[in-house]
Protein backbone atom coordinates (compact mmCIF):
# COMPACT_ATOMS: atom_id res chain seq x y z
CA UNK A 1 0.00 0.00 0.00
CA UNK A 2 2.88 2.50 0.79
CA UNK A 3 4.37 1.99 -2.98
CA UNK A 4 0.87 2.92 -4.32
CA UNK A 5 0.73 5.76 -1.96
CA UNK A 6 4.16 7.22 -2.98
CA UNK A 7 3.52 6.55 -6.75
CA UNK A 8 0.47 8.66 -6.13
CA UNK A 9 2.01 11.29 -4.55
CA UNK A 10 5.01 11.36 -6.68
CA UNK A 11 2.54 11.00 -10.09
CA UNK A 12 0.64 14.35 -8.64
CA UNK A 13 3.90 15.80 -7.99
CA UNK A 14 5.25 15.56 -11.31
CA UNK A 15 1.75 16.86 -12.67
CA UNK A 16 2.56 20.40 -11.28
CA UNK A 17 5.60 20.63 -14.13
CA UNK A 18 3.24 20.12 -16.89
CA UNK A 19 0.04 21.57 -15.56
CA UNK A 20 0.08 25.17 -17.01
CA UNK A 21 0.20 26.89 -20.10
CA UNK A 22 2.74 29.42 -20.67
CA UNK A 23 1.75 32.71 -20.24
CA UNK A 24 3.85 36.05 -20.77
CA UNK A 25 2.94 37.61 -17.90
CA UNK A 26 3.17 41.64 -17.97
CA UNK A 27 4.67 43.18 -15.24
CA UNK A 28 4.22 46.56 -13.20
CA UNK A 29 7.61 48.25 -13.21
CA UNK A 30 10.60 47.67 -15.44
CA UNK A 31 13.53 44.77 -15.43
CA UNK A 32 12.70 41.03 -13.57
CA UNK A 33 9.65 41.98 -11.74
CA UNK A 34 7.27 39.95 -10.16
CA UNK A 35 4.14 42.58 -9.99
CA UNK A 36 1.25 41.62 -13.22
CA UNK A 37 -0.71 44.11 -13.98
CA UNK A 38 -3.63 44.75 -17.06
CA UNK A 39 -3.49 48.38 -19.19
CA UNK A 40 -0.74 51.04 -19.32
CA UNK A 41 -2.83 53.33 -17.08
CA UNK A 42 -1.91 50.89 -14.07
CA UNK A 43 1.44 50.98 -15.17
CA UNK A 44 1.85 54.24 -15.77
CA UNK A 45 0.99 54.89 -11.97
CA UNK A 46 2.86 52.13 -10.62
CA UNK A 47 6.44 52.01 -12.32
CA UNK A 48 8.06 53.89 -9.85
CA UNK A 49 7.50 51.63 -6.94
CA UNK A 50 6.96 48.30 -8.33
CA UNK A 51 9.36 46.92 -5.48
CA UNK A 52 7.46 47.72 -2.23
CA UNK A 53 7.63 45.36 0.31
CA UNK A 54 3.89 45.85 0.41
CA UNK A 55 3.82 43.95 -2.14
CA UNK A 56 0.34 41.32 -2.19
CA UNK A 57 1.67 37.82 -3.06
CA UNK A 58 -1.16 35.74 -4.64
CA UNK A 59 -2.70 33.51 -1.13
CA UNK A 60 -3.60 30.07 -3.86
CA UNK A 61 -0.65 29.56 -6.03
CA UNK A 62 2.38 31.87 -4.28
CA UNK A 63 3.93 32.90 -7.34
CA UNK A 64 2.71 35.85 -8.23
CA UNK A 65 2.99 39.73 -6.68
CA UNK A 66 0.61 42.80 -7.14
CA UNK A 67 1.09 45.73 -6.29
CA UNK A 68 -2.42 46.07 -5.47
CA UNK A 69 -5.74 44.55 -4.55
CA UNK A 70 -7.19 46.46 -7.73
CA UNK A 71 -4.52 45.34 -9.70
CA UNK A 72 -5.19 41.77 -8.43
CA UNK A 73 -8.79 41.86 -9.02
CA UNK A 74 -8.27 43.15 -12.70
CA UNK A 75 -5.85 40.26 -13.49
CA UNK A 76 -7.65 37.27 -12.08
CA UNK A 77 -9.59 36.48 -15.62
CA UNK A 78 -5.76 36.31 -16.92
CA UNK A 79 -4.09 34.73 -13.55
CA UNK A 80 -6.79 32.07 -12.50
CA UNK A 81 -5.73 29.77 -15.59
CA UNK A 82 -2.62 29.21 -14.37
CA UNK A 83 -3.61 29.74 -10.36
CA UNK A 84 -6.65 27.09 -10.19
CA UNK A 85 -4.68 24.29 -10.99
CA UNK A 86 -1.80 24.91 -9.19
CA UNK A 87 -4.18 25.14 -5.88
CA UNK A 88 -6.00 21.87 -6.77
CA UNK A 89 -3.12 20.01 -7.31
CA UNK A 90 -1.77 21.77 -4.50
CA UNK A 91 -4.29 20.61 -2.48
CA UNK A 92 -4.39 16.48 -3.80
CA UNK A 93 -0.83 16.78 -2.35
CA UNK A 94 -1.70 17.76 0.63
CA UNK A 95 -3.94 14.93 0.88
CA UNK A 96 -1.23 12.76 -0.03
CA UNK A 97 1.30 13.88 2.10
CA UNK A 98 -0.87 13.23 5.34
CA UNK A 99 -1.18 9.60 3.89
CA UNK A 100 1.94 9.26 4.12
CA UNK A 101 2.74 11.16 7.15
CA UNK A 102 0.59 8.47 8.61
CA UNK A 103 1.65 5.44 7.20
CA UNK A 104 5.66 6.31 6.57
CA UNK A 105 6.53 2.29 5.99
CA UNK A 106 9.50 0.43 7.56
CA UNK A 107 12.31 1.42 5.27
CA UNK A 108 12.20 5.26 5.64
CA UNK A 109 12.53 6.12 9.55
CA UNK A 110 9.81 7.49 9.77
CA UNK A 111 10.06 10.32 7.74
CA UNK A 112 9.99 9.49 4.04
CA UNK A 113 10.20 13.43 3.25
CA UNK A 114 13.76 13.09 4.68
CA UNK A 115 14.76 9.90 4.02
CA UNK A 116 13.40 8.41 1.41
CA UNK A 117 14.84 8.63 -2.56
CA UNK A 118 11.43 7.95 -3.94
CA UNK A 119 9.24 10.62 -1.78
CA UNK A 120 9.92 14.22 -3.28
CA UNK A 121 7.52 17.47 -1.90
CA UNK A 122 7.99 19.23 -4.76
CA UNK A 123 6.12 22.17 -6.60
CA UNK A 124 7.22 23.14 -9.76
CA UNK A 125 5.53 25.75 -11.31
CA UNK A 126 8.54 27.04 -13.45
CA UNK A 127 5.94 27.64 -16.55
CA UNK A 128 4.53 30.71 -14.03
CA UNK A 129 6.48 33.49 -15.50
CA UNK A 130 7.81 34.99 -12.43
CA UNK A 131 10.68 35.19 -10.64
CA UNK A 132 8.97 33.59 -7.22
CA UNK A 133 7.63 30.58 -9.04
CA UNK A 134 11.34 30.17 -10.69
CA UNK A 135 12.69 30.44 -7.12
CA UNK A 136 10.32 27.90 -6.02
CA UNK A 137 10.87 25.69 -8.98
CA UNK A 138 14.70 25.77 -8.58
CA UNK A 139 14.17 25.13 -5.04
CA UNK A 140 12.22 22.23 -5.28
CA UNK A 141 14.64 20.88 -8.08
CA UNK A 142 17.38 20.67 -5.84
CA UNK A 143 15.36 19.16 -2.90
CA UNK A 144 14.38 16.40 -5.19
CA UNK A 145 18.46 15.89 -6.00
CA UNK A 146 19.16 15.61 -2.90
CA UNK A 147 16.56 13.07 -1.57
CA UNK A 148 17.08 11.20 -4.94
CA UNK A 149 20.50 11.29 -6.35
CA UNK A 150 19.65 8.81 -9.40
CA UNK A 151 16.59 11.36 -10.18
CA UNK A 152 14.63 9.26 -11.44
CA UNK A 153 12.11 12.28 -11.97
CA UNK A 154 14.20 13.43 -14.24
CA UNK A 155 14.42 17.30 -12.82
CA UNK A 156 17.94 17.58 -13.59
CA UNK A 157 17.49 18.37 -17.23
CA UNK A 158 15.63 21.65 -16.28
CA UNK A 159 18.10 23.17 -13.19
CA UNK A 160 20.89 25.02 -15.27
CA UNK A 161 17.36 26.64 -17.42
CA UNK A 162 16.37 27.58 -13.65
CA UNK A 163 19.96 28.84 -12.50
CA UNK A 164 20.20 31.15 -16.36
CA UNK A 165 16.09 32.17 -15.77
CA UNK A 166 17.26 33.84 -12.42
CA UNK A 167 20.72 35.48 -14.07
CA UNK A 168 23.23 33.09 -11.45
CA UNK A 169 24.91 31.89 -15.18
CA UNK A 170 27.72 30.67 -12.72
CA UNK A 171 25.59 28.18 -10.62
CA UNK A 172 24.34 26.60 -14.20
CA UNK A 173 27.64 26.43 -15.26
CA UNK A 174 28.71 24.79 -12.24
CA UNK A 175 25.79 22.57 -12.25
CA UNK A 176 26.49 21.30 -15.82
CA UNK A 177 30.04 20.72 -15.17
CA UNK A 178 29.95 18.49 -12.48
CA UNK A 179 27.60 16.20 -14.32
CA UNK A 180 30.43 16.68 -16.95
CA UNK A 181 33.25 15.60 -15.53
CA UNK A 182 31.67 13.74 -11.89
CA UNK A 183 28.07 12.06 -13.51
CA UNK A 184 30.18 8.92 -14.66
CA UNK A 185 28.55 5.21 -14.28
CA UNK A 186 31.37 5.00 -11.31
CA UNK A 187 29.77 7.24 -9.04
CA UNK A 188 27.86 5.19 -6.39
CA UNK A 189 24.58 7.47 -6.92
CA UNK A 190 23.03 5.52 -3.41
CA UNK A 191 25.69 6.21 -1.60
CA UNK A 192 24.86 9.66 0.31
CA UNK A 193 27.92 10.39 2.10
CA UNK A 194 29.80 11.06 -1.44
CA UNK A 195 30.16 14.70 -2.54
CA UNK A 196 27.44 16.16 -4.92
CA UNK A 197 27.20 19.31 -6.70
CA UNK A 198 30.21 20.80 -5.09
CA UNK A 199 31.82 22.11 -7.67
CA UNK A 200 32.17 26.03 -7.76
CA UNK A 201 33.66 28.83 -9.20
CA UNK A 202 34.33 26.74 -12.49
CA UNK A 203 35.76 28.50 -15.02
CA UNK A 204 32.74 29.13 -18.46
CA UNK A 205 35.27 30.47 -20.43
CA UNK A 206 37.41 26.51 -20.63
CA UNK A 207 36.81 24.89 -24.21
CA UNK A 208 33.65 22.78 -23.98
CA UNK A 209 34.21 19.55 -22.47
CA UNK A 210 33.68 17.17 -26.07
CA UNK A 211 33.16 13.85 -24.12
CA UNK A 212 31.47 14.60 -20.91
CA UNK A 213 30.17 11.76 -18.54
CA UNK A 214 26.46 12.76 -18.82
CA UNK A 215 24.91 14.33 -21.75
CA UNK A 216 21.30 16.22 -22.12
CA UNK A 217 20.19 18.15 -25.11
CA UNK A 218 18.88 20.68 -22.31
CA UNK A 219 22.17 20.71 -21.06
CA UNK A 220 23.96 21.43 -23.90
CA UNK A 221 21.78 24.28 -24.67
CA UNK A 222 22.23 25.96 -21.12
CA UNK A 223 25.71 25.67 -22.11
CA UNK A 224 26.02 27.24 -25.28
CA UNK A 225 23.10 30.20 -23.88
CA UNK A 226 25.82 30.79 -21.15
CA UNK A 227 28.67 30.97 -24.00
CA UNK A 228 26.74 32.91 -25.93
CA UNK A 229 25.92 35.88 -22.73
CA UNK A 230 29.88 35.59 -22.07
CA UNK A 231 30.91 36.23 -25.93
CA UNK A 232 28.47 39.25 -26.49
CA UNK A 233 29.91 41.26 -23.87
CA UNK A 234 33.71 41.27 -25.29
CA UNK A 235 32.54 41.68 -28.73
CA UNK A 236 30.82 44.86 -27.51
CA UNK A 237 34.10 46.12 -26.09
CA UNK A 238 36.13 45.21 -28.87
CA UNK A 239 33.49 47.35 -31.73
CA UNK A 240 32.24 50.11 -28.90
CA UNK A 241 35.24 50.70 -26.45
CA UNK A 242 38.32 49.06 -27.48
CA UNK A 243 40.38 51.29 -25.51
CA UNK A 244 38.48 51.61 -22.64
CA UNK A 245 39.97 51.90 -19.31
CA UNK A 246 38.90 48.91 -16.55
CA UNK A 247 36.45 51.05 -14.66
CA UNK A 248 35.07 51.75 -18.00
CA UNK A 249 34.86 48.35 -18.62
CA UNK A 250 32.87 47.69 -15.50
CA UNK A 251 30.58 50.87 -16.14
CA UNK A 252 30.28 49.30 -19.84
CA UNK A 253 29.29 45.68 -18.16
CA UNK A 254 26.74 46.85 -15.67
CA UNK A 255 24.96 47.99 -18.25
CA UNK A 256 25.38 45.58 -21.44
CA UNK A 257 26.72 42.30 -19.76
CA UNK A 258 23.97 39.46 -19.79
CA UNK A 259 25.70 37.07 -17.37
CA UNK A 260 27.20 37.56 -13.60
CA UNK A 261 30.36 35.67 -14.69
CA UNK A 262 31.85 38.49 -16.20
CA UNK A 263 31.63 40.64 -13.31
CA UNK A 264 33.07 38.12 -11.02
CA UNK A 265 35.87 37.59 -13.33
CA UNK A 266 38.91 40.42 -12.98
CA UNK A 267 41.42 38.90 -14.67
CA UNK A 268 39.59 38.59 -17.96
CA UNK A 269 37.92 41.86 -17.76
CA UNK A 270 41.34 43.23 -17.64
CA UNK A 271 42.86 41.70 -20.34
CA UNK A 272 44.32 43.91 -23.25
CA UNK A 273 43.35 42.14 -25.94
CA UNK A 274 39.81 39.86 -25.77
CA UNK A 275 40.52 38.30 -29.63
CA UNK A 276 41.53 35.06 -28.18
CA UNK A 277 39.00 34.84 -25.43
CA UNK A 278 36.10 35.70 -28.34
CA UNK A 279 37.87 32.99 -30.92
CA UNK A 280 37.93 30.35 -27.83
CA UNK A 281 33.99 31.25 -27.68
CA UNK A 282 33.04 30.87 -30.67
CA UNK A 283 34.79 27.60 -31.26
Amino acid sequence: MLEKDLLRFNRLDRQLMTHFPSQVSRYCGVGRGATIFQGQTLLSKQRTGFQSPNLLRCGACQTVKYCGKQHQKTDRPRHKVQCVPIKQTKDKLTGEEAKLRANPGDDTDGNPFDNSPTTTTSLLVSNVRTGEAVEIALKESLEILRLCRGDNLGVRSQIPGLYLRLGRDQEAYDFIKWYAVKGDSKYDWRDMSLPFLDLEGEDAFEAVIEKPHYYDVSFKMALTLTKIRLLEPLQGFLKKKPNATGEERYDYLEEEAMSNILQQRADIVALDDYKDMVAELKR
